[in-house]
């Protein structure tokens, strides 16, 4: 079996490019769109909510926190599908549960639905990223991972950068939207888009690399042919004995997790790393809400966002050219410390409006550019076996703790927001940090990483 893999990993290291339909790659980059749009249109609509359903920022912080609970959700449960049954069922999962919490949430009557539907919405996007991950890097020769994941990626960020301006149009529509309150709009189109991308997920190959981890040679063959890769040969009489002797081993994926130093100490180090990142990241979730506690009217806290958002887009167009030139691990360092930059300068310009711009787009392409890398880096240092697994283990556990995020900024708003911005950015400062112990990757198969 190790034979077969080795000879697998060469097949698709050599070639010059991911072996996938441009039809597999728009079905992944259009739901990483609507999936990253889904994650910030909450921020844009909470205002409104605050209003429409008379609570305070608590209510407001809770309904963000369950979004980010589902994503723990999503990382743990529909991973461990994705290691026993595949990457495309997984990725069908995940866009249908995407779908439909959104569509439920757009209906909501309460703060209580509201809170309950993002969580079911937060978990399609915490398996989609966890799953599309693993799926692109299996995919993906050794030369390109970085690359080609932040392709896909890139939509996604677009998607946060758009998630503003059509929030903002929609909500300046009142309830002239086909009839509907527009914040009911603005949670209900990635429904849409998630069921249309449905048509193009059923037709994605499987990943040859999961199919072989399971010893279904045959099927491993289809899928190469399909893809215009020469076919493997069973040269080894020991080959289905070794996958039987190690069978158990691979089912206990708990044990192999924790028991292996190498993965204990990988997942250890990268759960880390992802609270730092991610808390800043949720605490965000309330800036447009801070922006008009601090004088802002509704207009201008969403516009500042806005045009900020500009930055996820550059920052994401930024890490196509650059995952392959610098280690990833250093590119993680460097986009960490320009985001706490950005936090920092949000605080000093507060009462700047063109310089709150200016820290937010810092903050948000930096942002863009780390998580890119973090995704690459984070699905292709485990085994194909418990490859979606390790990163959902990874992925749910550092989601939960960061879902302190708004809380934290609650909690840290009467200090001033200068304060609460430096206090906010120590956190990426530990991640740059932390993952300097990390190991390399860049050019590496993924079998000789794991």
């Amino acid at each position: 079996m190790d034979v077969l893999i080795d000879d697998l990993a060469k097949r698709i290291d050599g070639l010059k490019g991911i072996p996938l339909a441009s039809s597999a790659i728009f079905a992944i980059s259009f739901s990483s769109f609507f999936a990253f749009y889904d994650i910030t249109n909450y921020a844009y609509i909470a205002p409104v909510l605050k209003s429409t359903f008379s609570v305070g920022d608590n209510e407001i912080a809770v309904g963000a926190s369950t979004t980010v609970i589902g994503y723990v959700i999503g990382a743990f449960v529909i991973t461990v599908f994705a290691d026993s049954n595949g990457r495309r069922p997984a990725l069908i999962a995940s866009t249908l549960i995407l779908g439909i919490g959104s569509l439920l949430a757009a209906f909501s009557q309460d703060m209580v639905q509201m809170s309950i539907f993002r969580l079911l919405t937060g978990i399609g996007i915490g398996s989609e990223i966890a799953v599309a991950s693993a799926y692109i890097g299996e995919m993906s020769p050794k030369s390109k991972r970085g690359k080609y994941t932040s392709i896909v990626i890139v939509l996604g960020w677009v998607g946060l950068a758009s998630s503003g301006p059509i929030s903002l149009m929609l909500i300046q529509q009142g309830n002239n939207v086909a009839g509907i309150d527009g914040w009911r709009a603005v949670l209900a189109i990635p429904s849409i888009a998630a069921f249309l991308s449905l048509l193009f997920r059923i037709r994605m190959p499987e990943s040859p690399r999961w199919l072989l981890s399971k010893n279904r040679l045959g099927e491993t063959n289809t899928v190469l042919a399909s893809l215009n890769i020469r076919p493997l040969e069973r040269k080894h009489d020991y080959a289905a004995t070794t996958f039987a002797k190690n069978n158990h081993r691979r089912k206990n994926r708990w044990h192999h997790l924790l028991k292996n130093r190498t993965i204990a100490t990988r997942i250890a180090l990268l759960i880390a790393v992802w609270v730092c990142i991610f808390v800043p990241v949720y605490a965000s979730l309330l800036l447009v809400v801070e922006y008009i506690n601090q004088g802002y009217s509704l207009t201008d806290s969403i516009s500042i966002n806005i045009i900020s958002g500009i930055g996820f887009v550059v920052g994401g167009i930024l890490s196509i050219f650059i995952s392959e030139r610098l280690e990833r691990k250093y590119q993680i360092l460097i986009a960490s410390i320009i985001m706490a930059i950005g936090f920092i300068l949000r605080g000093i310009l507060i009462h700047d409006y063109a310089g709150l711009v200016i820290a937010g787009f810092i903050a948000f392409g930096a942002n863009a550019w780390l998580v890119s890398s973090l995704y690459a880096y984070t699905a292709e240092v485990f085994p194909t076996r418990i490859r979606t697994f390790g990163f959902g283990i990874i992925e749910g556990s550092s989601r939960a703790i960061s879902s302190i995020g708004p809380f934290i900024f609650v909690l840290l708003s009467p200090f001033g927001f200068l304060n609460t911005m430096v206090a906010i950015s120590l956190f990426c400062f530990g991640a740059a940090t932390i993952i300097l112990i990390g190991p390399h990757t860049r050019g590496r198969s993924l079998e000789s990483l794991n």
